[in-house]
């Protein structure tokens, strides 16, 4: 399932929650006690994350590849009782419900146009922080207090 193009359900629920997340995960590589590892899509490609459970953790299409039902299964789907729920059946205040509960609405969708300027930071990771605070000082991204 989506939610309105913000991303937002999975990792909100996270922090309801209490727990871990990541999103766009691609493949599930390994699941052990006390902690999964999965691929992470990103810009590049994708990186390894490993948390600990209980997590959450959103999916992209790739990580499946349906199965076709089989004939029994289709026409058992065909007869299927699907259950529908409103507000009221369960209890919840309208108010925190659909477009008038989100904390975000979607104005508009688009792909966004992908530009990369990047720039290595060399050094030890003392200097590394030393010279980002730096750069993101004079580029007024944070302030010193």
């Amino acid at each position: 399932a989506t939610d309105g193009d913000t991303a937002q359900v999975g990792p909100s629920l996270a922090e309801k929650l209490g727990i871990p997340h990541t999103t766009y995960v691609r493949k599930i590589e390994e699941i052990r006690e006390g902690y999964i590892r999965c691929q992470r899509l990103t810009d590049d490609g994708y990186e390894v994350i490993e948390m600990p459970l209980p997590a959450l953790i959103t999916v992209v299409k790739e990580i499946n590849e349906p199965r076709l039902p089989s004939l029994k299964g289709m026409m058992r789907a065909r007869k299927a009782t699907i259950n529908i729920w409103t507000a009221d059946d369960i209890g919840a205040d309208k108010n925190l419900c659909g477009l008038k509960g989100s904390p975000t609405q979607v104005v508009r969708t688009f792909v966004p146009v992908h530009e990369v300027n990047s720039e290595m930071i060399e050094g030890d990771p003392q200097e590394q922080a030393r010279k980002l605070a730096d750069k993101l000082l004079s580029m007024q991204f944070i302030k010193c207090m």
